[in-house]
């Protein structure tokens, strides 16, 4: 074993709705995708899977949040 694995939770936003992915390992890592319509729930997922994670593993000093780019200006 060369090191503990990473996980990693995304809450995107999609045109119909809200999307959760959750990903465990490396480069077999397994993937679980929930889908949502309001934001709320998404959220309430991204924390709940978070409080799965065993607190060895949790390192959620790394969280980010990544905005597309403002649309172009119309002309």
């Amino acid at each position: 074993m060369w090191g503990v694995a990473g996980r990693k939770i995304y809450l995107l936003r999609t045109d119909t709705g809200w999307q959760v992915v959750g990903r465990a390992g490396g480069n077999d890592s397994r993937e679980v995708t929930y889908y949502y319509d309001r934001e709320e729930d998404a959220r309430a997922m991204v924390e709940a899977m978070k409080e799965k994670v065993p607190p060895e593993l949790a390192n959620w000093a790394q969280v980010s949040e990544i905005k597309p780019p403002p649309p172009a200006p119309r002309r």
